[in-house]
């Protein structure tokens, strides 16, 4: 075998080697991807789960930290409720100016505490006293990504993802009441604040539409009825007497 041969030869080899590295190369990276992908597309029900679950509580905190009990102490109930007495019985209406007027203010107060974190002016004053952070200030929470896995040793580990939500629309909120009957003629009235939100869950790679519902007791009130005299008493019945 002449020189000429041998270098053919060693350059063929030489691009084979280079080929057959390149094809190893490119099938390690496609398989790479794809391991990522298949395993991204398995945890992540489970990462949204969390993460619906996460915000639902955030979000059930920050609407009662917006009908905080100071909001609660300044609805004086009988300028809410309007009393109606008839021979049938005590009844009740809904003062429309205090309604409304209650009603709006807890919409906002809600839409800005998740919103922005605080639900009126003072609050906000409140706030900008304090340090601020470098973080961005919608992500609201980062979840290890071991929390996945259901194991307790490794639910502190793996990278962090970081969890956001954001209101979608307006908050709806709706005074209601319950009626409990409490004693003879008398109902115990109770003033109930029910507020629906629409929020948007988003993670890295997945956004989600959820409902989140609460019912905060805003007061009550004790309605007294007028009492039968006839109620307890036995009709008297007088015996004849025999003569």
């Amino acid at each position: 075998m002449d020189v000429k041969s041998v270098m053919k030869f060693r350059q063929k080899r030489a691009m084979s080697l280079k080929k057959s590295f390149f094809l190893s190369f490119i099938l390690f990276v496609l398989s790479t991807l794809f391991s990522i992908w298949l395993i991204d597309k398995k945890i992540e029900p489970s990462i949204m789960s969390i993460a619906e679950t996460k915000t639902h509580n955030i979000a059930i905190q920050a609407i009662n930290e917006a009908v905080s009990e100071e909001m609660s102490q300044s609805i004086d109930m009988d300028e809410l409720i309007i009393l109606h007495e008839s021979e049938s019985g005590m009844g009740y209406s809904f003062n429309p100016k205090i309604y409304n007027q209650l009603d709006s203010e807890a919409g906002e107060r809600i839409q800005a505490f998740l919103e922005n974190g605080y639900a009126s002016a003072e609050d906000k004053k409140e706030d900008s006293k304090k340090p601020k952070s470098n973080e961005k200030e919608d992500i609201i929470y980062y979840m290890p990504l071991g929390v996945t896995t259901d194991n307790l040793l490794l639910s502190s580990l793996g990278p962090k993802i970081p969890i956001q939500f954001e209101t979608v629309g307006n908050v709806s909120t709706t005074i209601k009441t319950t009626m409990n009957e409490s004693g003879i003629n008398n109902t115990f009235l109770e003033i109930f604040l029910e507020i629906d939100v629409s929020m948007k869950v988003i993670i890295p790679s997945l956004e989600k539409n959820i409902e989140v519902s609460n019912s905060i007791k805003l007061g009550d009130l004790f309605l007294q009825g007028n009492v039968p005299e006839y109620y307890g008493q036995m009709p008297i019945i007088e015996s004849s007497k025999e003569k």
